[in-house]
């Protein structure tokens, strides 16, 4: 490989072990690095599931993208990319490989939606054309095939507002990226999903709370069969906060906190998503501390659960600056036991209550990734 004495498979090897921030500075070292990094979907989705850990990603209103690295607490930021600029600022964002499914509003005129995929390591963004246009009650996901793992796709559904009044019927379309264009499902679903942002996307497929005449349930968008399907029943979480995100890779995660003073905290995981059966179990539950935080979920926190028993969660919590009566919004890094102990606490910032050009509204867990987002 260029004057390189090195085996090709030696070479590969030392380059999935590389951290994907350094993979994208190789690729001026020279043209087959640089193939490889940048169009070996092989080699990009290998490294992925190899080698990537959990970052926590931010949206600070118009002012910058946030990075959060939970394990060694290091944090960096980046300038809102123009296309998140007002007045169309991101509402929700959904992770697959790397890449970020965006919701953009115009909160002056919300009828006006935008839809995006942006990849935030290579700084590259592509905004998505509607078939025929975007409503406010839409919802989106994004997933791929998994006969092949580079055709993602994405999901649109939503009541279509053209007929006229008492009248509506939902719209299900797919976008590919190979095409870059729309098309039509006869996929249906019986059930009402509960908010556009509480979904994950795991393995390809979409997950999202819904609510049935009976129960609550996830709902599950399979890419591969282009069909709607129940998982399982979703746990209890009346009056409670709640939050739904991968575990382990392969599985989902359901968090809880208690509305009231208690700020209770109930963690539940599913068994891998592949099985046959597939059921939420309490996996632990954290008890009142003088200490315990409330995870203000009406910023939509970041959280991932630990394989040993702990919440890494990226929130704000309201508090007073010494010397100052004026209370303030801190933008904290938690680690919180199971045993109810916060073992990591760090301030990445803060802003004045009043000032809402800061508020921080869409934050969650990403995986950096070379995954190129669709010319």
């Amino acid at each position: 490989m260029d004057g390189l004495s090195l085996p090709f498979g030696l070479v590969e090897e030392i380059l999935y072990r590389t951290p994907v921030e350094s993979l994208v500075r190789f690729k001026a070292t020279c043209k087959g690095w640089n193939a490889l990094i940048s169009s070996d979907t092989r080699f990009m989705h290998n490294h992925l599931d190899r080698h990537s850990s959990e970052r926590f990603i931010r949206i600070d209103d118009d002012r910058a993208v946030q990075f959060m690295d939970p394990v060694t607490g290091i944090h960096s930021e980046t300038p809102i990319p123009d296309e998140f600029h007002h007045p169309f600022p991101v509402s929700c964002m959904v992770h697959c490989d790397g890449l970020m499914l965006c919701r953009c509003e115009d909160w002056e005129n919300l009828e006006n939606v935008r839809l995006a995929v942006w990849n935030p390591l290579l700084r590259k963004i592509k905004l998505i054309q509607p078939l025929v246009c975007y409503w406010k009650r839409d919802c989106f996901g994004i997933g791929y095939d998994k006969a092949s793992r580079d055709n993602y796709k994405v999901l649109r559904f939503g009541y279509n507002l053209c007929l006229p009044r008492g009248e509506s019927y939902r719209d299900y379309e797919i976008y590919e990226f190979k095409s870059d264009s729309w098309r039509g499902i006869e996929a249906k679903f019986d059930a009402d999903v509960l908010m556009e942002w509480e979904c994950v996307s795991v393995k390809g497929n979409m997950y999202w709370i819904a609510a049935t005449e009976e129960r609550y349930i996830i709902l599950c968008f399979d890419f591969s069969l282009e069909t709607f399907k129940e998982i399982c029943a979703c746990p209890p979480f009346w009056k409670s906060s709640k939050r739904l995100e991968c575990y382990s890779g392969d599985r989902l995660s359901f968090l809880t906190q208690d509305g009231k003073k208690s700020r209770n905290i109930m963690v539940w995981v599913t068994d891998k998503l592949s099985d046959e059966v597939v059921l939420f179990t309490n996996y632990f539950n954290v008890t009142t501390t003088p200490y315990l935080p409330r995870l203000q979920f009406h910023t939509r926190p970041g959280y991932f659960i630990g394989k040993h028993g702990y919440i890494m969660a990226w929130c704000e919590r309201e508090g007073v600056v010494q010397g100052d009566d004026k209370l303030y919004s801190f933008f904290t890094l938690y680690e919180i036991g199971h045993e109810g102990r916060v073992r990591k606490e760090i301030v990445t910032g803060t802003r004045g209550l009043d000032d809402f050009s800061g508020l921080s509204i869409c934050s969650c867990v990403y995986l950096p990734s070379l995954i190129p987002v669709p010319e």
